[in-house]
């Protein structure tokens, strides 16, 4: 499947603009506890598909995806709250938010198809 392939790329590509912003918060003093947070559940994001790769099912694919949905959904929380409580704003932030969203899309409607195949295969 093709998706997997560009996902995987897509996933790299966003835990390396994670990384970027985590030094631009911490050069602007956006306490460490914040930062190592969203650091954890962006970087996540990809950890989780890359580790699916390896399923054993497609059951097994969609848990992993789903961590990563989940991980998705935390580091956009994060994002707002860097944003909200620190009034910060950046290109590099916008870039993040621009990139997570096409992320949560992509992670959903893998999940939504897989989902709907089993769901064929049942009956």
């Amino acid at each position: 499947m093709e998706y997997k392939k560009e996902i995987k790329g897509w996933t790299i590509a966003f835990s390396v603009s994670i990384v970027k912003l985590t030094k631009e918060l911490e050069s602007k003093g956006i306490p460490f506890a914040i930062i190592n947070q969203i650091l954890r559940s962006g970087t996540s994001i990809g950890a989780n598909v890359h580790e699916g790769k390896s399923s054993s099912s497609e059951k097994e694919l969609i848990r992993y995806l789903s961590i990563s949905l989940k991980s998705a959904n935390e580091t956009e929380y994060w994002l707002k709250i860097i944003q909200e409580a620190y009034s910060f704003e950046s290109v590099t932030i916008k870039e993040c938010e621009k990139e997570l969203t096409e992320l949560q899309k992509v992670i959903a409607t893998i999940i939504i198809k897989l989902k709907s195949k089993q769901q064929v295969i049942k009956n």
